[in-house]
Protein backbone atom coordinates (compact mmCIF):
# COMPACT_ATOMS: atom_id res chain seq x y z
CA UNK A 1 0.00 0.00 0.00
CA UNK A 2 1.37 3.42 -0.93
CA UNK A 3 1.13 6.63 1.01
CA UNK A 4 -2.11 8.52 0.46
CA UNK A 5 -1.26 12.05 -0.65
CA UNK A 6 -3.98 13.57 1.49
CA UNK A 7 -1.90 12.81 4.56
CA UNK A 8 0.74 15.23 3.32
CA UNK A 9 -1.42 18.17 4.29
CA UNK A 10 -2.07 16.85 7.78
CA UNK A 11 1.41 17.67 8.95
CA UNK A 12 0.26 19.17 12.23
CA UNK A 13 -2.14 16.35 13.10
CA UNK A 14 -1.62 13.55 15.61
CA UNK A 15 0.13 10.38 14.50
CA UNK A 16 -2.91 8.17 14.94
CA UNK A 17 -3.00 4.49 15.86
CA UNK A 18 0.00 2.33 14.94
CA UNK A 19 -0.31 -0.27 12.25
CA UNK A 20 -0.62 -3.92 13.28
CA UNK A 21 2.71 -5.70 13.62
CA UNK A 22 3.67 -8.23 10.98
CA UNK A 23 4.64 -11.82 11.66
CA UNK A 24 8.24 -11.52 10.36
CA UNK A 25 10.55 -11.77 13.35
CA UNK A 26 14.17 -12.38 14.36
CA UNK A 27 16.25 -14.54 16.71
CA UNK A 28 16.01 -11.87 19.40
CA UNK A 29 12.32 -12.55 19.97
CA UNK A 30 11.76 -13.96 23.46
CA UNK A 31 15.11 -12.72 24.78
CA UNK A 32 15.46 -10.15 27.55
CA UNK A 33 16.66 -6.97 25.77
CA UNK A 34 20.21 -5.72 26.42
CA UNK A 35 18.87 -2.33 27.50
CA UNK A 36 15.83 -1.03 29.39
CA UNK A 37 12.83 0.14 27.33
CA UNK A 38 12.88 3.92 27.18
CA UNK A 39 16.69 4.04 27.41
CA UNK A 40 19.53 4.60 24.93
CA UNK A 41 22.67 2.46 24.87
CA UNK A 42 25.82 2.40 22.73
CA UNK A 43 27.08 -0.96 21.44
CA UNK A 44 30.39 -1.91 19.74
CA UNK A 45 30.42 -3.58 16.34
CA UNK A 46 33.00 -5.39 14.19
CA UNK A 47 35.74 -3.10 12.89
CA UNK A 48 35.95 -0.87 15.94
CA UNK A 49 32.81 1.11 15.18
CA UNK A 50 29.75 1.66 17.34
CA UNK A 51 25.99 2.13 17.05
CA UNK A 52 23.31 3.38 19.42
CA UNK A 53 19.94 1.78 20.19
CA UNK A 54 16.82 3.34 21.71
CA UNK A 55 13.89 1.16 22.75
CA UNK A 56 10.34 2.52 22.99
CA UNK A 57 8.73 2.34 26.44
CA UNK A 58 6.23 -0.26 25.22
CA UNK A 59 8.83 -2.64 23.75
CA UNK A 60 7.70 -6.25 24.19
CA UNK A 61 10.30 -8.98 23.62
CA UNK A 62 7.53 -11.28 22.44
CA UNK A 63 6.27 -9.00 19.66
CA UNK A 64 8.05 -8.19 16.40
CA UNK A 65 8.78 -4.44 16.46
CA UNK A 66 9.47 -2.11 13.52
CA UNK A 67 12.85 -0.36 13.45
CA UNK A 68 14.37 2.80 11.96
CA UNK A 69 18.03 3.31 11.04
CA UNK A 70 19.11 6.97 11.29
CA UNK A 71 22.29 8.52 9.87
CA UNK A 72 23.90 11.82 10.91
CA UNK A 73 25.38 14.41 8.57
CA UNK A 74 29.05 15.11 7.88
CA UNK A 75 31.00 16.18 10.99
CA UNK A 76 28.16 14.85 13.14
CA UNK A 77 27.66 11.89 15.43
CA UNK A 78 24.94 9.59 16.75
CA UNK A 79 23.91 11.83 19.64
CA UNK A 80 23.60 14.86 17.38
CA UNK A 81 21.36 12.95 14.98
CA UNK A 82 19.19 11.65 17.84
CA UNK A 83 18.63 15.21 19.04
CA UNK A 84 18.00 16.43 15.49
CA UNK A 85 15.53 13.87 14.13
CA UNK A 86 13.69 13.78 17.48
CA UNK A 87 12.37 10.30 16.69
CA UNK A 88 12.89 9.14 20.28
CA UNK A 89 10.41 11.82 21.35
CA UNK A 90 6.95 10.33 22.11
CA UNK A 91 5.44 13.30 20.28
CA UNK A 92 6.67 11.65 17.09
CA UNK A 93 7.26 7.97 17.84
CA UNK A 94 6.11 5.55 20.52
CA UNK A 95 6.48 2.14 18.88
CA UNK A 96 9.51 1.99 16.55
CA UNK A 97 13.01 1.03 17.70
CA UNK A 98 15.66 3.60 16.69
CA UNK A 99 19.19 2.64 15.72
CA UNK A 100 21.67 5.50 15.22
CA UNK A 101 24.79 4.71 13.23
CA UNK A 102 28.20 6.36 13.42
CA UNK A 103 30.18 7.60 10.43
CA UNK A 104 33.97 7.49 10.34
CA UNK A 105 36.70 10.11 10.20
CA UNK A 106 38.94 8.69 7.48
CA UNK A 107 41.35 11.66 7.38
CA UNK A 108 43.71 11.51 10.43
CA UNK A 109 44.31 15.26 10.12
CA UNK A 110 40.56 15.93 10.55
CA UNK A 111 39.36 13.61 13.35
CA UNK A 112 36.11 15.54 13.67
CA UNK A 113 35.23 15.18 9.96
CA UNK A 114 32.93 12.16 9.92
CA UNK A 115 31.63 11.07 6.52
CA UNK A 116 29.41 8.55 4.72
CA UNK A 117 29.87 6.76 1.39
CA UNK A 118 30.18 8.04 -1.37
CA UNK A 119 31.11 11.54 -0.18
CA UNK A 120 34.57 12.84 -1.12
CA UNK A 121 37.20 11.47 1.25
CA UNK A 122 35.06 8.58 2.50
CA UNK A 123 36.81 5.21 2.31
CA UNK A 124 34.87 3.14 4.84
CA UNK A 125 32.64 0.18 4.00
CA UNK A 126 29.44 1.76 5.29
CA UNK A 127 27.25 -0.81 3.53
CA UNK A 128 29.06 -3.64 5.29
CA UNK A 129 28.88 -1.75 8.58
CA UNK A 130 25.13 -1.28 8.21
CA UNK A 131 24.66 -4.95 7.40
CA UNK A 132 26.65 -5.92 10.50
CA UNK A 133 24.59 -3.58 12.68
CA UNK A 134 21.36 -5.08 11.36
CA UNK A 135 22.63 -8.59 12.06
CA UNK A 136 23.69 -7.64 15.59
CA UNK A 137 20.40 -5.93 16.47
CA UNK A 138 18.25 -8.68 14.99
CA UNK A 139 20.15 -11.24 17.11
CA UNK A 140 19.22 -9.60 20.42
CA UNK A 141 15.94 -7.73 19.80
CA UNK A 142 12.57 -8.81 18.43
CA UNK A 143 12.54 -7.01 15.07
CA UNK A 144 9.84 -7.01 12.43
CA UNK A 145 12.10 -7.62 9.43
CA UNK A 146 9.39 -6.54 6.98
CA UNK A 147 9.32 -3.09 8.57
CA UNK A 148 12.89 -1.80 8.79
CA UNK A 149 13.35 1.79 7.55
CA UNK A 150 16.18 4.28 6.95
CA UNK A 151 16.40 8.05 7.29
CA UNK A 152 19.27 10.53 7.54
CA UNK A 153 20.43 14.11 7.09
CA UNK A 154 22.83 15.54 4.46
CA UNK A 155 25.62 12.99 3.83
CA UNK A 156 23.59 10.60 5.99
CA UNK A 157 20.64 11.25 3.68
CA UNK A 158 22.84 10.64 0.67
CA UNK A 159 23.88 7.32 2.16
CA UNK A 160 20.22 6.42 2.70
CA UNK A 161 19.84 6.78 -1.07
CA UNK A 162 22.83 4.43 -1.48
CA UNK A 163 21.06 1.86 0.71
CA UNK A 164 17.96 2.12 -1.47
CA UNK A 165 20.09 1.46 -4.56
CA UNK A 166 22.17 -1.38 -3.13
CA UNK A 167 21.22 -4.89 -4.36
CA UNK A 168 21.21 -6.36 -0.84
CA UNK A 169 20.01 -3.44 1.29
CA UNK A 170 17.18 -2.60 -1.09
CA UNK A 171 15.64 -5.96 -0.17
CA UNK A 172 16.33 -5.66 3.54
CA UNK A 173 15.01 -2.14 4.19
CA UNK A 174 11.37 -1.38 3.40
CA UNK A 175 11.36 2.41 2.84
CA UNK A 176 13.74 5.37 2.73
CA UNK A 177 13.49 9.03 3.81
CA UNK A 178 16.56 11.23 3.13
CA UNK A 179 16.49 14.83 4.43
CA UNK A 180 18.56 17.57 2.70
CA UNK A 181 20.45 14.71 1.06
CA UNK A 182 23.98 15.01 -0.32
CA UNK A 183 23.68 12.68 -3.31
CA UNK A 184 27.32 12.61 -4.40
CA UNK A 185 27.96 10.63 -7.57
CA UNK A 186 30.84 8.26 -6.94
CA UNK A 187 33.75 8.29 -9.38
CA UNK A 188 32.85 11.65 -10.95
CA UNK A 189 34.68 14.77 -9.79
CA UNK A 190 33.16 17.35 -12.15
CA UNK A 191 29.75 17.05 -13.80
CA UNK A 192 26.75 18.85 -15.20
CA UNK A 193 24.31 18.66 -12.25
CA UNK A 194 21.27 18.85 -14.53
CA UNK A 195 22.21 15.85 -16.67
CA UNK A 196 24.50 13.61 -14.62
CA UNK A 197 23.18 10.09 -14.25
CA UNK A 198 22.91 8.84 -10.68
CA UNK A 199 23.59 5.08 -10.68
CA UNK A 200 21.19 2.75 -8.92
CA UNK A 201 21.40 -1.04 -8.72
CA UNK A 202 18.45 -1.92 -6.53
CA UNK A 203 17.28 -5.52 -6.82
CA UNK A 204 13.60 -4.71 -6.32
CA UNK A 205 11.08 -2.29 -7.77
CA UNK A 206 8.40 -0.22 -6.07
CA UNK A 207 10.85 1.22 -3.53
CA UNK A 208 9.06 3.76 -1.31
CA UNK A 209 11.01 7.02 -1.10
CA UNK A 210 10.20 10.26 0.73
CA UNK A 211 12.78 13.05 0.26
CA UNK A 212 13.05 16.63 1.55
CA UNK A 213 15.09 19.60 0.32
CA UNK A 214 14.99 23.37 0.82
CA UNK A 215 15.39 26.00 -1.86
CA UNK A 216 17.82 28.07 0.24
CA UNK A 217 20.19 25.17 0.94
CA UNK A 218 23.65 26.71 0.88
CA UNK A 219 25.51 23.47 1.63
CA UNK A 220 23.92 21.01 -0.80
CA UNK A 221 22.41 23.39 -3.38
CA UNK A 222 18.94 22.60 -4.67
CA UNK A 223 20.20 22.79 -8.25
CA UNK A 224 23.36 20.83 -7.54
CA UNK A 225 27.04 21.52 -7.87
CA UNK A 226 29.57 20.60 -10.54
CA UNK A 227 32.64 20.14 -8.29
CA UNK A 228 32.36 17.89 -6.42
CA UNK A 229 29.52 16.33 -8.39
CA UNK A 230 26.10 16.83 -6.79
CA UNK A 231 23.02 16.32 -8.98
CA UNK A 232 20.25 18.84 -9.44
CA UNK A 233 17.57 17.76 -6.94
CA UNK A 234 14.63 17.85 -9.41
CA UNK A 235 16.71 15.73 -11.80
CA UNK A 236 17.57 13.30 -9.00
CA UNK A 237 13.86 12.94 -8.16
CA UNK A 238 12.96 12.49 -11.82
CA UNK A 239 15.48 9.69 -12.19
CA UNK A 240 13.81 7.85 -9.30
CA UNK A 241 10.43 8.35 -10.97
CA UNK A 242 11.71 7.03 -14.30
CA UNK A 243 13.34 3.97 -12.70
CA UNK A 244 9.99 3.09 -11.17
CA UNK A 245 8.18 3.63 -14.48
CA UNK A 246 5.78 6.17 -12.95
CA UNK A 247 3.89 9.00 -14.58
CA UNK A 248 6.21 11.98 -14.82
CA UNK A 249 3.48 14.43 -13.82
CA UNK A 250 3.05 14.43 -10.04
CA UNK A 251 0.08 15.25 -7.88
CA UNK A 252 1.13 18.50 -6.19
CA UNK A 253 -0.11 20.04 -2.97
CA UNK A 254 1.07 23.34 -1.47
CA UNK A 255 2.35 23.37 2.09
CA UNK A 256 0.13 25.89 3.92
CA UNK A 257 1.90 28.98 5.31
CA UNK A 258 5.22 27.98 3.71
CA UNK A 259 7.35 30.07 1.35
CA UNK A 260 6.27 28.30 -1.87
CA UNK A 261 6.75 24.87 -0.30
CA UNK A 262 4.96 21.97 -1.92
CA UNK A 263 4.64 18.20 -1.88
CA UNK A 264 4.95 16.29 -5.17
CA UNK A 265 3.58 12.75 -5.16
CA UNK A 266 4.23 10.13 -7.85
CA UNK A 267 2.64 6.70 -8.12
CA UNK A 268 0.09 7.20 -5.32
CA UNK A 269 2.89 8.36 -3.02
CA UNK A 270 5.44 5.65 -3.83
CA UNK A 271 7.88 8.47 -4.63
CA UNK A 272 7.22 11.69 -2.73
CA UNK A 273 9.32 14.83 -2.79
CA UNK A 274 8.86 17.65 -0.29
CA UNK A 275 10.16 21.03 -1.41
CA UNK A 276 10.55 22.62 2.04
CA UNK A 277 10.21 26.16 0.74
CA UNK A 278 12.26 28.95 -0.82
CA UNK A 279 13.51 30.06 2.62
CA UNK A 280 14.61 26.71 4.12
CA UNK A 281 18.36 26.13 4.26
CA UNK A 282 20.34 22.93 4.86
CA UNK A 283 18.00 21.84 7.64
CA UNK A 284 15.95 19.07 9.18
CA UNK A 285 12.57 20.85 8.86
CA UNK A 286 10.94 21.40 12.24
CA UNK A 287 8.44 23.78 13.81
CA UNK A 288 10.42 23.84 17.07
CA UNK A 289 14.01 24.80 17.76
CA UNK A 290 16.78 22.45 16.64
CA UNK A 291 20.50 22.70 15.92
CA UNK A 292 19.78 23.41 12.24
CA UNK A 293 17.15 26.14 12.34
CA UNK A 294 18.81 28.06 15.20
CA UNK A 295 21.86 28.84 13.06
CA UNK A 296 22.27 32.43 11.85
CA UNK A 297 20.11 33.11 8.81
CA UNK A 298 18.07 29.92 9.14
CA UNK A 299 14.34 29.82 9.86
CA UNK A 300 11.97 27.26 11.29
CA UNK A 301 9.84 25.32 8.87
CA UNK A 302 6.04 25.33 9.09
CA UNK A 303 5.94 21.52 9.29
CA UNK A 304 7.84 18.74 11.01
CA UNK A 305 9.70 16.36 8.73
CA UNK A 306 9.70 13.81 11.56
CA UNK A 307 5.90 13.65 11.58
CA UNK A 308 5.78 13.13 7.83
CA UNK A 309 8.51 10.48 7.96
CA UNK A 310 6.70 8.48 10.64
CA UNK A 311 3.39 8.70 8.76
CA UNK A 312 5.18 7.52 5.62
CA UNK A 313 7.01 4.63 7.27
CA UNK A 314 3.87 3.35 8.99
CA UNK A 315 2.30 2.69 5.62
CA UNK A 316 5.22 0.69 4.17
CA UNK A 317 6.58 -2.83 4.50
CA UNK A 318 8.67 -5.19 2.41
CA UNK A 319 6.72 -7.27 -0.07
CA UNK A 320 6.24 -10.94 0.78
Amino acid sequence: MHWNTTFLLLITSSLGAPSPLQSSSTDGCGQAPPLTPGDVKVFPITGGREYEVWLPENYDQKKATPMILSYHGANGDMEHQRNLDNLTNPAFNVDHILVYLQGTADDPSRPEHTTWTPAPGSTSDDLGYTSNVLDAVEAVLCIDTSRIYATGKSQGGGFVSQLACDPKMSTRIAAFAPVSGAYYVAGIDICDPATVEVPCNASRTEIPLLAFHGGADGTIPYHGKNDPCLPDIPSWVQQWVEREGLEERPIEAPIPRSDNGKVSSYGDGLITFVYDGDNIDHDWPATTSNSDNERDGHVRAVFDASTMIMDFFRDQKLPN
